[in-house]
This record gives C-alpha cells, sequence and structure tokens, in this order.
C-alpha cells in the first residue's frame, strides 16, 4: 500500500471488495521464521507465533526488528500511539520484503476528546466507527501493508466503549473484510472486569495484559505502580484459554528477576520462563533495546 492519501469510503470499498493482496489471507494460515523456536497458537484464531514477541515501542533502529526475525522470532508488536504512528512505520520498514513471515500486533484507541457524543446514540456510533477507521487506516499505510494480523483496543479503560455495539462491529467487519484477521484489546490488572467479561462475552480473540512472577509493576514512563490479585487472575486466563481466547503476557520483565529455586541464579529468563510456563499463555511481548537483548532472550527458547 503506497503513503498516498486515500478517502475512506474509496479505503473500505477496496477492503470490502478484497482488494488484491487481501483476498489470499487466511484465517488458518501460519507464518513462519525458518529455524526459529516452536509455535504456539493465539487462542483458536489460527495464528501461530514465537514464544517471545517483539515489543518494538522502545526502538528506533529497524536492524533490531530484522536481527530478532533472523533469530527466530515471528511476532511484533507495535501500536498507533507509539512515536505518534512513526513506530509503526519503522515496523514497516523492518519487514519489507518478508511480510508474509510476519505477525504484526498493533493498537489503536478511542480518545475522550474524539467522542463528543460520549458513543451515545446515532452520532456517538458514526464518531466511534469513523474514529476506529481513520486510525485503522492509518496503521495500514504505516505499516505498508494490506492487512493487520492482530489489532488490539489500546489501553481499554472503560467497558462500555470496549463493548460498545458499534466498536464490536467496527473489529467484526475488519475480519470479514480479510483486513483484519483477529482482534483483541490491552488493559492493565486493574481493570480486570475487562477480560473477565470478555470470557462471558466470547467477542475478542484475544487479551493482552501484564502478567509475572511478582503480580506488580512500576511503569518505566508514568512510574504508576499497579499491583494484581494474582490468583484472581490466573483464573480469569485460565477461563480465556479454555474458551480458545489467546492470552499474550506483557510487563513480563518488570516485575524483576526471578529464581525457581535457591540453588539457581534470579535471572530475566527465569522470569520469563516463568511467565511462558503457564499454558493459557500465548507469547511474552518483551521490549528489546538491544542485539544482547535479543541474544538472552531467543537463546534459551
Amino acid at each position: 500500500m503506497s503513503e498516498k492519501q486515500i478517502n475512506r469510503k474509496e479505503f473500505f470499498t477496496k477492503v470490502i471488495a478484497g482488494i488484491a493482496g487481501i483476498s489470499f489471507v487466511s484465517k488458518n494460515m501460519t507464518r513462519l521464521i525458518s529455524s526459529g523456536p516452536e509455535l504456539r497458537a493465539i487462542g483458536d484464531t489460527g495464528i501461530t507465533v514465537s514464544p517471545i514477541c517483539f515489543g518494538a515501542p522502545r526502538t528506533n533502529d529497524e536492524s533490531l526488528i530484522r536481527y530478532a526475525l533472523e533469530k527466530g522470532m515471528n511476532f511484533i508488536d507495535t501500536g498507533r500511539a507509539y512515536g505518534n504512528g512513526n513506530n509503526e512505520k519503522l515496523v514497516g520498514k523492518a519487514i519489507a520484503g518478508m511480510r508474509n513471515k510476519v505477525v504484526i500486533q498493533s493498537k489503536i484507541r478511542l480518545e475522550e476528546n474524539e467522542l463528543a457524543s460520549k458513543g451515545k446514540g446515532r452520532k456517538g456510533a458514526a464518531e466511534i466507527r469513523d474514529t476506529l477507521s481513520s486510525k485503522f487506516e492509518a496503521s495500514l499505510r504505516a505499516l505498508n501493508t494490506d492487512y493487520i494480523d492482530i489489532m488490539l483496543y489500546h489501553d481499554a479503560l472503560d467497558e462500555n466503549l470496549l463493548f460498545h455495539q458499534e466498536t464490536m462491529k467496527f473489529f467484526a467487519d475488519m475480519k470479514k473484510s480479510g483486513a483484519l484477521i483477529a482482534h483483541g484489546f490491552s488493559t492493565h490488572n486493574d481493570h480486570m472486569n475487562l477480560p473477565e467479561r470478555n470470557n462471558s462475552e466470547d467477542f475478542y480473540d484475544l487479551v493482552m495484559v501484564p502478567f509475572n512472577h511478582k503480580g506488580s509493576f512500576v511503569h518505566s514512563i508514568t512510574g504508576s505502580y499497579f499491583e494484581w490479585d494474582q490468583a484472581k487472575l490466573i483464573s480469569i486466563l485460565t477461563e480465556a484459554g479454555r474458551k480458545g481466547i489467546g492470552v499474550i503476557a506483557m510487563k513480563t520483565c518488570s516485575g524483576g528477576k526471578y529464581s525457581p529455586s535457591a540453588d539457581i541464579e534470579p535471572s530475566y529468563k527465569e522470569a520469563v520462563i516463568w511467565v511462558l510456563q503457564h499454558k493459557f499463555i500465548s507469547s511474552a511481548s518483551i521490549a528489546m533495546v538491544n542485539f544482547e537483548q535479543i541474544d538472552e532472550h531467543i537463546s534459551w527458547l
């Protein structure tokens, strides 16, 4: 897809009609990087990914992403909000020539100042639709792709917006069109009601939540402290796994180093292993900022 601006009507007309490059995408297509680690299924989506996901938001070096792919990771996490869209552009450049071997997860969200009608009535529904459509289109252009493997509603806070009829209809329509393979949402664990409700609604294909051995973390940018009821969260995510809902872990290293026993040196490696040993986890997203960190995390898989 070129960077040339197209109007939204033209964009969705092309998508729904099945433009070249989208129609061949199958929900059950497996994307592989040769000689990589054993892949894991993301719930019932048909998508399989490396146990470690390259968290791209903190890097501005596309060679770092390519290196991670060469080492066996096939899963990249980015988002429209990171670097005002520049992180998506970086990912798009990094995967040029290997799009069908890479699983891209991006994120979009609704901001309060974008919803004058607060989602109420026909006007509110139109505002939701137009905002999500515009951001989805911008993500496609930035990533230089005709489809996105996974799109998440980013940092969900408001249950009413996340499960708003128009929000869910938008994601469902994007899947039907072929421009999207799977949808989900990310949230922090003071909002456990959201993955819990999704277990009941059974709408979103996957969830992305903080999960580590400590049951808490301090946000590296805002300094905000988050903690959760570990037993409750594991129960919710176990139920999600039983229902075929994928789970992507974040903040996996934010709980610090971990050791399973006195004779093993605490390390981030062990912290990630603790996360991945839970059967409901599809992949652990880790923000990596240098080649050494990639080598550290991929070497033991």
